[in-house]
């Protein structure tokens, strides 16, 4: 059956890129290996003079079709113009159905006639209400605007968990499917180790939806009954204002010599560097299906985070890690310190993650889901 994957793309599996890239990778990597022949569909940014023509990599089952776009365009109007290309795209590949994920995707899939189910990662317009610097709300707008039409629109959506399916059932007359994201195998495949001592890990951005202020509040707190902690911070360091915010509580709280930036890890390096923390810790406002914790639990690791969005359907609260209130630096510390004390407790988690990511989140499991549903979404349309 040949589909066309509409989604960020990255060029390989150590690619640092999170978050939706990934999934792109492993939802791909899932359908190949169901049977299915793949047809990635996806935009970059052109370089200057460059052709305007798709341009093709790869061969059959897994064929990527790049569609170039002029860089002088911002981002917002870049997701914008991208739709009336792809859908230009999407007739030259004729796929017998579309599997599309992000708004600007979901878009040019529901447009373009052929059997389609758009893939629901995030509540872009929670993200908005998230974030309050105005340049962080204004990339949103678009993404609002065109989640609002593809809603109405689609007749296919699926929804990565019950938070996402709570967010979207009242707003259109789709029908939902409920299919889980698909996390890397370099994440299931890391040699069991022992964890460094009395070490955090978090995994993002230095952004206000994900809160690093909070955590480092608590790494304050944690500190007081467990003083050689450390916290590893995996993503871009801190830049622009929000990130001279982020150095100055660094500096206020005294934990310069506490806090590492580790920069961006590619895909094995982040597989290591969850192993080699004790505790990975989320501390965010807004979350959908963050990947950050089904990783880790697959890594053995337990995890602490914020009981935002569907966080509690990812973590067995009290058996694979703990969520806590958001806003609650005192508790977040709690759970944290409770697990840094208590290494066997903390290995007992980590098991109990493992058997959770192992039933939920590997991406053959999910790719044979994901083309049982576009099998039928595709029957459905010709009969």
């Amino acid at each position: 059956m040949r589909i066309a994957l509409l989604c960020h793309y990255p060029d390989d599996d150590t690619a640092p890129a999170g978050g939706v890239w990934a999934v792109g990778r492993n939802l791909a990597a899932g359908l190949v290996a169901a049977g299915a022949d793949v047809h990635v569909l996806r935009y970059l940014p052109a370089p200057a003079g460059a052709a305007a023509a798709v341009v093709l990599s790869g061969q059959s089952p897994l064929t990527v079709h790049t569609v170039p776009l002029p860089r002088r365009r911002s981002q917002p109007l870049r997701r914008a113009a991208a739709v009336p290309a792809l859908i230009e795209a999407l007739h030259a590949i004729q796929p017998a159905a579309i599997s599309a994920h992000e708004s600007e995707y979901g878009l040019a899939a529901v447009r373009s006639g052929f059997p389609a189910a758009v893939t629901i990662h995030g509540i872009p317009r929670q993200e908005f209400r998230a974030f309050r610097r105005w340049r962080n709300r204004l990339d949103l707008a678009l993404t609002v605007a065109q989640d609002w039409l593809l809603v109405r629109a689609a007749r296919h959506l699926v929804a990565i968990n019950d938070y996402a399916l709570r967010q979207y059932q009242q707003r259109t007359r789709a029908q939902f499917y409920r299919i889980n994201v698909p996390i890397g195998e370099v994440f299931f495949q890391a040699p069991e180790r022992q964890p460094d001592p009395a070490t955090l890990l978090m995994v993002g951005g230095m952004n206000e939806r994900k809160d690093p202020l909070l955590l480092l509040q608590a790494l304050a707190l944690v500190r007081q009954a467990v003083p050689q902690v450390t916290l590893r911070i995996a993503g871009r360091p801190p830049a622009g204002p929000f990130g001279a915010r982020v150095q100055q509580t660094i500096d206020h709280l005294d934990l310069a010599a506490h806090v590492h930036f580790l920069g961006a890890l590619d895909q094995p390096q982040l597989a290591e560097a969850y192993a080699a923390a004790a505790v990975t810790v989320l501390s965010s406002r807004q979350e959908t299906a963050p990947a950050v914790l089904m990783e880790a639990m697959a890594a053995r690791r337990p995890v602490v985070a914020t009981g935002v969005g569907g966080v509690a359907e990812i973590v067995a609260d009290g058996r694979s890690g703990y969520v806590t209130p958001p806003g609650d630096a005192a508790g977040l510390a709690q759970r944290v310190q409770r697990l840094l004390l208590d290494p066997s407790h903390a290995a007992s988690m980590g098991a109990a993650g493992r058997a959770l990511a192992e039933a939920n989140y590997r991406r053959e499991l999910v790719g044979r889901q994901y083309l049982a549903m576009l099998r039928y979404i595709g029957v459905k349309r010709e009969t």
